[in-house]
């Protein structure tokens, strides 16, 4: 199948898309599906199908696949809608869906490589993170108010910790192309992404809540909502839920290596415990603030498949990247407010620019100075800005923002929009890019 064809398949497929849409905007049926819980039901199966139709036409253009499934969301806004209207509902499902792709983070990164290189992925994945939350709201704070756009910092800061997670779902590719000069550079890379997201998921929740709270922080700056964040109070509530988190994912890791030894004893295989554990991870730490996430992550982390629990780790990996990813971000198009995403076009690509080629490089190098000012240091300066581009904001990102919109929180539509825009850019400019700059810099080959 050529590049034109499927192209053309794409567009075939969304406008069947905005067709349905159409349909579906003729009273008698919007209304026999609006007031019929069957009319759920055929909305839920619509999303499915969509997921896995986007996903099955091979995407070979060089645009990206999620990029495609958003624009199959904006398509099928009419038709789908009516899967959010239930708040309550739809922030158990976001955080379902969060649960099972942290956890497929933490089973793609071998535990012996996270050990090895700890210290710098901890820099980039707890220091990066918070300093990239606080360089882009206040770049977000200077950019709204040149534009004309009031926006309570709490709001920035919201939007920053969303957009603070990497998830290099369509950088991954590029990197396994790639022959690096020092091989650790690829295992640094993907294991920021998998402990950051979860680091991105507790800061969100922290602002959240903060949002959630109390109406005070909205009339204070950018700096002074900040602030909080490095009380001893909350580094302490936040230290205890990672510490919990660990412990419950440990548990969940013992689970799976002793179901993982019964399938060598007793050559039988049983795939539900790849959804099982993570969700009883999940349940069980979340009994401390947000420490299910931690616990899912943490199981996936330290459970290294064997010869007989392949089959199982490769159908869950399919699982996640068939019908949960795509379908996360088809439901990011459906919430994607039109008109205010046209309004804010030129804003939300000044923002891309900034986080990705001013805020990431900043941190990285403020994050990894440890690492390259010795005589014999890990990391020259060429190969810490080849980890300046690796800034792909991907489905932890927008999963968080509809977490946020499913949360209640009042002010989601115009950081909603602008996160949006962040995404897009992020997913079409990042990866080409980094093979490009791979390349430039001389560490690494095809």
């Amino acid at each position: 199948m050529t590049t034109r064809t499927v192209f053309h398949s794409y567009l075939i497929f969304l406008s069947i898309a905005f067709g349905i849409s159409l349909l579906v905007q003729i009273p008698a049926i919007g209304t026999a599906l609006a007031s019929n819980v069957s009319g759920f039901y055929l909305s839920l199966t619509l999303l499915v199908c969509a997921g896995y139709g986007i996903h099955r036409i091979a995407p070979k253009t060089d645009i990206p696949l999620y990029v495609w499934a958003l624009l199959l969301g904006i398509a099928l806004q009419v038709p789908l809608v009516a899967l959010t209207y239930d708040r309550g509902t739809f922030l158990i499902v976001i955080e379902l869906l969060a649960t099972f792709v942290l956890f497929a983070g933490g089973i793609h990164m071998p535990v012996k490589n996270f050990k090895k290189y700890f210290a710098p992925i901890a820099a980039l994945s707890l220091i990066g993170t918070i300093l990239t939350v606080l360089f882009f709201a206040l770049a977000l704070s200077t950019l709204t108010t040149l534009y004309g756009f009031t926006v309570p910092a709490i709001s920035l800061l919201i939007l920053a910790a969303v957009l603070s997670s990497i998830d290099p779902a369509t950088i991954i590719p590029v990197l396994d192309r790639l022959h690096f000069r020092k091989p650790f550079l690829r295992d640094i890379a993907i294991a920021e992404s998998a402990v950051n997201d979860v680091v991105g998921i507790i800061l969100t929740r922290f602002f959240l809540i903060a949002a959630l709270g109390t109406g005070t922080v909205s009339i204070l700056s950018v700096s002074d909502t900040f602030s909080p964040l490095l009380s001893r109070t909350t580094l302490d509530s936040m230290g205890l839920e990672i510490i919990w988190g660990i412990l419950i994912g440990f548990l969940g890791a013992w689970i799976l290596k002793t179901w993982g030894e019964s399938v060598g004893k007793k050559h039988w295989s049983d795939h539900a415990l790849f959804f099982v554990v993570p969700l009883f991870c999940y349940a069980l730490g979340s009994l401390f603030g947000g420490a299910g996430f931690v616990a899912a992550f943490v199981a996936g982390l330290l459970f290294e498949s064997n010869s007989n629990t392949k089959e199982v780790h490769a159908y869950f990996e399919y699982m996640i990247d068939t019908y949960v990813k795509p379908v996360v971000f088809i439901l990011l198009g459906v919430l994607t407010p039109l008109p205010i995403l046209m309004s804010t076009i030129v804003v939300g690509a000044l923002a891309a620019l900034i986080f990705m080629f001013l805020v990431r490089p900043l941190v990285v190098y403020i994050s990894l100075s440890p690492w390259m000012i010795s005589k014999k240091s890990l990391l020259h300066w060429r190969e810490a800005l080849f980890l300046s581009f690796m800034r792909e904001t991907g489905t932890i990102p927008a999963i968080l923002l509809l977490y946020v919109v499913a949360s209640g929180f009042a002010d989601t539509a115009f950081i909603y929009a602008l996160g949006v825009w962040v995404i897009l850019y992020t997913l079409v400019i990042e990866p080409p890019l980094t093979a490009l700059i791979a390349k430039r810099l001389d560490i690494a080959h095809t």
